[in-house]
């Protein structure tokens, strides 16, 4: 196989791909609940944080500026953190919702809460060594961009692509056309890695996109070489081919 003579733009996911949580969600909610005179167990916490996240609406994108889709997120998280608990213990009061969801949404910027997953700075470095353009493309909120400064990755990226700041989210065709347009390359020459179910990473393969899905490569550090083996790659396993694909689709990396 040759290797591609101009390195591809490559789109990665946040959470679950580049970063991880490094205290279960559980014992955040438990910990910062207790400041506020709720003591509730954190595995429950963590049991119904997660069937809540897992039920959840999309969260909504529709402000007209970057400020009110900002507010439209945070709004987003405190219903689910309101929904959590009611969960958890229908009987549960605080005293002031509002203040105790605003500390728990907070709490979550604390560096000591997020750790880079394992071979994600090794396989950063190679791709930055090799002149691969890179972007985050995820939706997340408004404190990703911080996140990733404070764990020491913002600067591999020439872009960060979240939903309060460009009105669209994945898996829309929109949110990949602003990347290519970016790059100054046609979308079928962008590269995918995440950990979005697969339904979501099919859509993004249907768009053009070479997807990789994160849960079928258990060494991140070996990413870089799978990436470049060639300019005619196949599409990763996981993800279901178009019947007019044949599973094998081509990705020149064109200016």
């Amino acid at each position: 196989m040759t290797r591609l003579v101009t390195p591809c733009p490559i789109c990665f996911d946040a959470t679950g791909t580049l970063i991880e949580l490094n205290e279960a969600v559980g014992e955040v909610y438990h910990r910062i609940a207790l400041e506020h005179g709720i003591d509730l167990p954190a595995w429950r916490l963590e049991d119904a944080a997660r069937r809540v996240l897992r039920n959840a609406p999309a969260r909504a994108v529709h402000g007209d500026s970057v400020a009110a889709r900002r507010q439209e997120g945070i709004d987003w998280w405190f219903e689910r953190i309101r929904e959590t608990f009611q969960a958890t213990d229908s009987s549960v009061r605080f005293n002031d919702f509002p203040v105790f969801a605003s500390a728990l949404f907070e709490a979550f910027r604390a560096p000591e809460i997020w750790r880079l997953r394992v071979g994600v700075r090794e396989m950063l470095d190679t791709l930055h060594a090799g002149e691969w353009p890179m972007a985050v493309v995820s939706n997340f909120d408004h404190r990703l961009p911080e996140l990733l400064e404070i764990l020491d990755i913002s600067w591999f990226f020439d872009l960060i692509v979240i939903p309060s700041e460009t009105g669209s989210a994945k898996p829309e065709r929109a949110v990949f056309e602003r990347v290519g347009k970016a790059f100054g390359v046609p979308i079928e020459s962008l590269v995918y890695l995440g950990d979005d179910a697969k339904p979501v990473l099919a859509t993004i393969a249907d768009h053009g996109l070479r997807v990789f899905d994160v849960r079928d490569i258990p060494d991140l550090a070996a990413f870089p070489e799978l990436v470049s083996t060639a300019a005619t790659l196949p599409l990763a396993p996981s993800i279901e081919a178009p019947a007019s694909g044949a599973g094998i689709r081509e990705r020149p990396c064109s200016k």
